[in-house]
């Protein structure tokens, strides 16, 4: 690639990612070039089969720029919100919120192939799989980002969008236990966010649920030490352990795909931007899965940043000049959902009494005060918006 005056260089996308490529065709609809790298190929990424919680808001992002495939998709209706031992359990629900839906789930591969294909449809976006970043070296004037194959290319901004963000080392003490359910005795596209004493549990819908069985992803947070125990018992005694954490009598595991482990790293970066460096998605912040949160919290990110570079594009200036108004724009929101999913596992995870009653209590509020429930509903559909 020639290297060009900054403002005329395409902007470089760090990870080919669901925040990545999203970004990617965001700033295309404003007429503003980029290239994607990633460190995976197109198929190891198509295999990929973490499942993704997306909200209203991030659904409506995607389906201006991409037609998600509805067979991959699993609707989210509504959402139980309960804590073992405690009283009160909310329903946050479609009808009552005037949503078509809350959210939805879709696998990860499912997710990538679908935005990499409209990438590789679009003039303005050039994809490089596998390409991985072996430096990153910024000028007054461009960045030059350096590849494990000794190519180096020059871009008027780097735009890290994938991986974790190099601020140290990220907590390992704790572990998601992840499967796929077939269960019976719950409702069609319900989830399910039940607080545990170890941590938080959640079901999520899966597409291909029938009238007889509900398909669900599980997502168990918990120690380690836990996780590697649970992983290593038969299936019938962890389904044992999983109905024991249910008060719903009724539910029933009929099957149990696909378990493994996760380790649960946290970190969130005091700064998004640094010269022509930025950091969106998890390279900004790694969250804790409580909510579902964190590529919900990256994709809004993307659409901020894909709009102030956009007027930038627009009045011919060096896309440097968004970033501060970028890095502004997103403090309140950013702060708000990390603080929520860092302090939500271990307030619903204490024995300690007065807690525990406030846990019963915002529970309480949240079943019986309609205004409440819309607006924790709408903080996650949407995030903190002016």
């Amino acid at each position: 690639m020639p290297v060009t005056q900054s403002g005329s260089q395409p902007l470089a996308i760090l990870g080919g990612g669901p925040v990545g490529l999203t970004l990617a065709l965001l700033l295309a609809k404003r007429s503003v070039a980029s290239i994607v790298f990633d460190a995976r190929t197109i198929e190891q990424a198509r295999t990929d089969q973490r499942v993704l919680a997306l909200s209203l808001g991030s659904l409506q992002t995607l389906r201006a720029l991409v037609e998600l495939p509805a067979t991959a998709l699993a609707p989210i209706r509504s959402v139980i919100v309960s804590s073992v031992g405690d009283f009160g359990r909310a329903v946050l629900d479609d009808d009552e919120l005037g949503a078509e839906t809350l959210g939805a789930t879709i696998r990860y591969g499912d997710l990538v192939a679908t935005l990499s294909a409209a990438a590789e449809a679009n003039e303005l976006i050039t994809l490089r799989r596998p390409h991985k970043v072996v430096a990153v070296r910024q000028s007054p004037s461009s960045v030059e980002i350096e590849f494990e194959n000794e190519q180096r290319i020059s871009a008027s901004l780097a735009i890290s969008a994938e991986g974790f963000g190099h601020t140290g080392a990220a907590s390992v003490s704790h572990a998601a236990v992840v499967a796929d359910l077939e269960l019976t005795g719950i409702g069609s596209d319900e989830a399910f966010e039940r607080f545990t004493r170890e941590g938080p549990l959640a079901l999520l819908p899966l597409p291909s649920s029938t009238a007889a069985t509900q398909r669900r992803a599980l997502v168990w947070c918990m120690k380690t030490a836990e996780a590697d125990r649970r992983i290593g018992l038969e299936d019938s005694a962890f389904i044992d352990e999983l109905i024991a954490h249910f008060s719903e009598n009724a539910l029933r595991v009929v099957t149990l795909h696909a378990r493994r482990r996760y380790p649960l790293h946290e970190q969130a970066r005091d700064q998004l931007v640094e010269h022509r460096m930025v950091y969106l998605g998890n390279a900004a912040q790694t969250l804790h899965p409580v909510a579902g949160q964190g590529l919900n919290l990256g994709l809004r990110d993307g659409v901020a940043l894909a709009e102030q570079i956009g007027f930038t594009h627009v009045e011919a200036r060096d896309p440097v000049q968004a970033l501060h108004r970028y890095a502004q724009s997103r403090r309140v929101d950013r702060a708000a959902i990390v603080a929520l999913t860092r302090f939500a596992p271990a307030f619903f995870s204490t024995r300690f009494s007065p807690i525990a009653l406030a846990r019963s209590i915002g529970l309480t509020a949240l079943a019986v005060v309609p205004k409440l429930r819309r607006e924790f509903a709408r903080l996650l559909m949407f995030g903190v918006r002016f």
